[in-house]
């Protein structure tokens, strides 16, 4: 576990933007089906970054506009992870996601829209057993700082605000988090299609 996430500062470590999704308490593939809730996930097998987002094209070749949302996922140590492709915004960045982490678990939620005038880090947000607990903006540039939502984070707040200057380090020794840069960007990971 050593990538952590600092590597997603890089001003386009994915084209487009990325939702990535972390989870502790939550299988690979539970976390996929809890993504969508009541749709079945189609799961086609691992797929590299490049050969993922050919095979979206393809599903939406012959439509007016993109519709198609898919994600690689696996794990790292102790946290399943996925990464949106497609039009996940309309899907993934919702206000109900805290339903992922039910059951006692924890979700980590990083999202940057390569169309945001800035440069990432992105959003974040942190759900615990179906609830927000945090959420914040970790933009330098467009500081606004972290909404503790349960009004009992106020410790955790003051650390992630403590150094606005590396935001994304705070979140990896904070809650553990890493991301596997190079299994991301370059090698063969489980994908499927959440909306079509």
């Amino acid at each position: 576990m050593t990538d952590g996430l600092q590597w997603l500062e890089d001003p386009m470590p994915l084209p487009g933007g990325y939702c990535a999704i972390l989870a502790r308490g939550i299988d690979p593939e539970n976390l996929v089906r809890r993504l969508v809730p009541g749709s079945k996930p189609r799961f086609i097998g691992p797929r590299t970054h490049t050969a993922f987002e050919a095979d979206l094209f393809e599903l939406d070749r012959s439509k007016l506009v993109n519709t198609t949302v898919g994600i690689r996922y696996g794990s790292v140590g102790d946290l399943s992870f996925s990464i949106g492709y497609g039009p996940w915004y309309e899907l993934l960045n919702r206000f109900d996601t805290p339903e992922i982490s039910h059951g006692g678990a924890h979700t980590f939620e990083l999202y940057f829209m390569a169309e945001h005038p800035n440069v990432p880090p992105p959003h974040f947000r942190y759900n615990h057993d179906g609830v927000y607990e945090v959420m914040g903006d970790l933009n330098n540039d467009d500081w606004v700082g972290f909404v503790d939502v349960l009004g009992n984070n106020a410790e955790l707040v003051a650390a992630l605000e403590a150094d606005k200057r590396r935001p994304l380090e705070s979140l990896e020794q904070r809650f553990g988090l890493t991301l596997p840069k190079e299994r991301i960007l370059t090698d063969a990971l489980a994908a499927a299609i959440i909306r079509n």
